[in-house]
Order: structure tokens, then sequence, then C-alpha cells
């Protein structure tokens, strides 16, 4: 039989029966009566609690507040950048569980309630201005050196959180952890040592690393590009060097080509 008496404890109640009724129901055919009755209370206990349904859909799906966001990314920033690395890939890689996907629902309903639309738009807005935040205080920290803007990244990593909850939703395959991981490289740069967090010197490791990558893909488009049949005046127009630059690259591949066929041919018993 439903109570009237509401202990602290309830709150937890209420929306683990807000998440059932939710899930087997969806949004809109849920009533706060169906919650109540899950819970074992009355209604005006539900209402002791929480403003209404749409309330309760919110505290359910349990977005984070944006000081857990920021203390989360302050203790990742204090990591050495190989541990720091493996929390945000596991993040980024984690399904979302039945909770989350009832964010689902809640866009759905913003779609047709301003209310609703404009509750999500101040999350979505505190949420990305958090986790700017936190990449400025990564970037301070020498953690990274995104190649976007901080703004921009944290609207990347937004995106493909979103992403995931679609997929989990379809139950689809999400990327390998594998993609993720060089996606993560691929947009935090990592500063790269661990021994030294000096925020300049890792902005500069991290500067060269990628002038190394840059260059090194560089070289392999020419060569692919000569392999193709275009000529080294085409090819060194297109890479914005001389011709004769484009054939010392084409030798220097074909040297290293060399090297590591030898290195493979070679064996300890060899003699010269």
């Amino acid at each position: 039989m439903a109570t009237e008496g509401v202990r602290p404890s309830s709150r937890a109640a209420l929306v683990d029966a807000a998440f059932e009724e939710f899930s087997t129901k969806g949004y809109e055919a849920a009533t706060v009566a169906g919650i109540a009755e899950r819970a074992g209370v009355t209604t005006g206990a539900v209402y002791a609690h929480f403003s209404g349904k749409l309330d309760l859909l919110i505290a359910t799906v349990g977005l984070a507040p944006v000081e857990a966001i920021l203390r989360t990314a302050g203790d990742i920033a204090t990591l050495p950048w190989a541990e720091a690395s493996k929390v945000i890939i596991r993040s980024m890689t984690t399904r979302p569980d039945r909770r989350r996907l009832l964010l689902l629902d809640v866009i759905v309903v913003a779609r047709r309630d301003p209310q609703v639309a404009g509750i999500l738009q101040r999350g979505l807005g505190r949420y990305l201005d958090a986790m700017t935040t936190t990449n400025d205080e990564a970037v301070a920290h020498g953690l990274i050196e995104p190649a976007v803007s901080t703004d921009d990244l944290a609207r990347v990593m937004a995106l493909l959180s979103m992403g995931m909850l679609v997929f989990a939703a379809l139950e689809e395959a999400p990327p390998s952890d594998v993609a993720f991981a060089r996606l993560a490289d691929l947009l935090l740069r990592s500063a790269g040592s661990d021994d030294d967090r000096s925020p300049a010197l890792a902005r500069v490791r991290t500067r060269a690393a990628a002038v190394d990558e840059a260059r090194h893909s560089l070289h392999a488009g020419i060569a692919e590009a000569v392999a193709e049949g275009h000529s080294l005046r085409q090819v060194g127009a297109a890479a914005g060097m001389s011709h004769e630059r484009v054939r010392q690259v084409l030798r220097q591949a074909d040297t290293r080509g060399d090297e590591r066929v030898a290195g493979r041919s070679a064996s300890p018993g060899d003699g010269p």
C-alpha cells in the first residue's frame, strides 16, 4: 500500500522506479502515478521530491554535474600521460548503460517541447563550458596539445558521446578500441613525457612529434603519387617543393626500404 511518508532515501527509490517505468513504457506513456505505484508511495510523495515527470526523467538519466566533470578532469591531469591516456580512451569507448540511453527519450521530447529543449540546451552549454575549461587546464598542465581549439575539442567529444548513445540504442558495434585510441592520439596529441611535466617543454615535444608524423605522411604520399605515374614536377608542385627535392625524398624512401629488407633477411648466423 502506498504511504504518505517520504524519507530522504526514498528519492533514490523513486529514481529507480522511474527508470523502470520509462524503460518499460517510454516517456510519453509513463505516468507519475505509475512511478509512485512502483515505488510504493503516493503521488504526493513523488511531488515532494520532484516537480513532475520531466524532472524525474532528467534525474533518471543521471547527467554528470559540472563539478563532477571538473573534479574528474583535475584528477586525470595529475596522472602520468600513459595512465591519463587509458582513462580518456576508456571513457570514450564505454558503452552507455540503459539509464543513459533514456537521454534519447529526452531529446525526442525536446523536439516538441520548448521547455525541455531549453533544459537540454542549458545542460549542454554547461557541459561544453566545463569540458572546455578542463581542456584548457590539461593544456596548461602540459598534458595535451590538441589539434583543434579546446572549445571544438569539447564539442567533438560531446558528439562522440552522443554517437555512442545512438549506436548502443541500435545495438550496433561501435568502433574498435584501437580506432578510438588512434583518434584520441590525433585529437589530443599527447604531450608524451612522464618525466618532465613542464607545459612549455611538453608543447615543444608534442609539436615536434606532430611535424615528424606529418613529414612521414607527406613522404608516403609523394611516393604513392609517383607510383601512380605523376611526374616529379607535378608532385613537387602539389607538395610545395622542387622536383629535385621530390627525387631526394624518393631516394631516401628507397634507402630505408632496402635497409628494412636487409634487416629482415639477415640472421644471427650470417657471415660477412
